[in-house]
């Protein structure tokens, strides 16, 4: 379970989470804010998010051991209004996605690819069914009849070794739901041994079962209803971190998705967008939005208003100070700003409304005082060499760039540090400023230096070469931005983000420097409508998680910088140059362009 008694932020992986009791994960789950209701719709549905943004938590909360609990009893859910059976399905990395299948001829690999996720989703129904329901829920006679038919969905022949496997381990009359996981079970270790042999001797046979859509996961679902007494109530597979697919898998479910057998099976895929790589099926067809499926974007969601992921990002912890029992449940006295910066910063605006009257007026005076405040309280603690303090519960909400996870992961850590200096969890009333600003600037200098290195093993060897020019690159934007923040001459001191005037050239790498920054998370890629009109270009925006370590402010920029193709490459492989050269051209630059983001 998630012991919040002893730390209010835990967070655990998506693995973990399926030794969480049920009634937590309904306790500690907000809906507001996820497009829930979306997700339980009866049509194929996409759900984008970063890893860390709460899909996997969604997913485990509608699983059937959850709306168990919401309702009462399993009857009281199936009676409701739009009733499903979830059946939570994790693409865990190597189980699925096996090397061994690059050896094979595509259409061998489509093959044992299906069969595999197939098996996958067959023993995760097991699964659920007997585990998730109270056990006296099925009728006996009846689990037995259900095994029987599902094991005439296989060639009699091709089954014959798992079949002796299974019964060898239990009894198919005695315990039915048992007998067929261990079926699904030894398949799936036939096919896994078949590929060990073939990296060995390409003269290696496989001589066990395949299966497909049509002769096996659907009228397994179907039966799955028959065994429910309920065709009303179709099955939704959720196929959790759908990245870890290769294409040719990621194909596989896009069959799925194009049969559009709803009423039967709905398939639900978590995955971050980027890595999803492939809309088309296996016949060379290709699935389309609204037409065959929904989408959810949990980052377009909570980035694109800042204010709704504030709230969800509140309701969140203050749920979890509420179960953990500590004597402060509002998270904005639990996570204080450093107290002078408040004060200095709420003069400082004050000292900006005068300045605007003065200035004639310039828009509008709250546009003005958003716009230098922050700036000001930079500059000024610089000037006095003052360290700005990262602290406050908006701060870190800015920091968290709009994932769940970034937010509860440093405070776990923050709480750990204030209970290590010797306090007891009983008496946690808040978190020092001192603290909340040692652990967010180590976890962006960490972010910087470790992010690369976490993903270096998906990366294909021709892209290793890129990760230092990327983190040059990083440092050189860093440090551009550092400087406009605390000149106090400029217009626009809050800029975050860059757009690349110009086309990069064929020759150039830069192409892929970028396309790794974005995978990393260094940038979030969106668009902006040009000023000359008739297009759209990409805005390069810098991960807020960096903010600490490049002393920048968090909360907001405003407006965008040009960089043309020539300074970024300056920029991936000398930091004071690209510096230099960026400032000489702002002394001859009036001003930023504006920009319109995209809605």
């Amino acid at each position: 379970m998630i012991d919040l008694a002893e730390n209010p932020f835990a967070v655990h992986s998506p693995d973990a989470l399926k030794d969480v009791p049920a009634e937590q994960i309904v306790d500690l789950f907000i809906e507001e804010h996820t497009q829930l209701d979306n997700v339980k719709e009866q049509k194929h549905t996409f759900i984008w998010g970063p890893r860390g943004s709460g899909k996997s938590f969604m997913l485990r909360y509608l699983e059937p051991q959850c709306r168990f609990v919401e309702y009462n009893s399993p009857d009281d859910f199936f009676d409701s209004d739009k009733p499903f059976l979830g059946i939570y399905t994790p693409c865990k990395k190597g189980e699925i996605d096996k090397t061994e299948l690059d050896l094979l001829n595509d259409r061998a690999s489509q093959v044992i690819s299906e069969h595999l996720l197939n098996l996958t989703v067959a023993e995760e129904t097991l699964s659920t069914l007997s585990g998730q329901f109270p056990s006296s829920y099925f009728d006996h006679d009846e689990k037995v009849r259900f095994s029987r038919r599902i094991l005439d969905l296989f060639d009699s022949g091709s089954i014959t070794a798992s079949r002796e496997y299974a019964s060898d381990r239990y009894d198919q009359d005695e315990e039915p739901f048992r007998w067929l996981e261990e079926l699904f079970i030894s398949e799936k270790r036939q096919i896994s041994h078949y590929l060990q042999e073939l990296a060995l001797s390409s003269d290696a046979k496989y001589t066990g079962a395949t299966s497909g859509y049509h002769d096996f996961l659907l009228p397994l679902m179907s039966n799955v209803q028959q065994l429910l007494g309920r065709s009303d109530v179709p099955v939704y597979i959720f196929i959790d971190d759908a990245f870890h697919l290769f294409e040719e898998q990621q194909e596989v479910i896009n069959t799925w998705i194009a049969n559009r057998d709803q009423s039967t099976l709905c398939v639900k895929i978590s995955s971050t967008r980027d890595r999803y790589e492939t809309f088309e099926t296996t016949g060379r067809g290709r699935i389309e939005e609204t037409h065959d499926y929904n989408k959810i974007d949990f980052e377009e969601l909570y980035t694109g208003e800042d204010k709704q992921y504030s709230k969800k990002v509140r309701d969140i912890v203050e749920k979890r100070l509420e179960v953990s029992g500590v004597p402060t449940t509002d998270i904005g006295e639990f996570l204080p700003y450093r107290e002078f910066e408040q004060e200095r910063l709420d003069e400082i605006k004050d000292e900006l409304e005068d300045e605007w009257l003065e200035e004639g007026k310039p828009g509008r005076q709250s546009d003005y005082t958003s716009r230098y405040a922050k700036a000001r309280l930079f500059q000024e603690l610089a000037a006095g060499k003052t360290e700005k303090f990262y602290s406050g519960f908006d701060e870190i909400v800015h920091i968290s760039s709009g994932v769940v996870r970034n937010f509860l992961e440093p405070c776990q850590l923050m709480f750990n540090e204030v209970k290590r200096e010797g306090d007891n969890v009983d008496d946690i009333t808040h978190i020092p400023p001192r603290i909340q600003h040692k652990v967010l600037k180590q976890n962006s200098e960490d972010f910087l230096k470790e992010a690369p290195e976490k993903i270096a093993k998906t990366l294909p060897e021709e892209d290793m070469g890129y990760i230092e020019d990327l983190k040059t690159l990083v440092r050189s934007l860093g440090e551009l931005f550092y400087h406009r923040l605390h000149d106090p001459d400029s217009r626009e001191p809050r800029v975050f983000s860059f757009t690349i005037r110009g086309d990069i050239p064929s020759d150039s790498d830069l192409d892929r420097v970028l396309e790794l920054g974005e995978r990393i998370r260094y940038f979030k890629v969106k668009t902006y409508s040009t000023k000359e009109g008739g297009g759209r270009s990409d805005w390069y925006i810098l991960n807020r998680r960096l903010a600490p370590m490049f002393k920048l402010d968090p909360t907001g920029f405003e407006g965008r910088i040009t960089l043309t193709p020539e300074l970024l490459e300056i920029g991936c492989n000398d930091s004071s140059e690209f510096v230099r050269r960026r400032l000489d051209i702002d002394d001859k630059q009036e001003s930023l362009n504006t920009f319109t983001e995209e809605k």
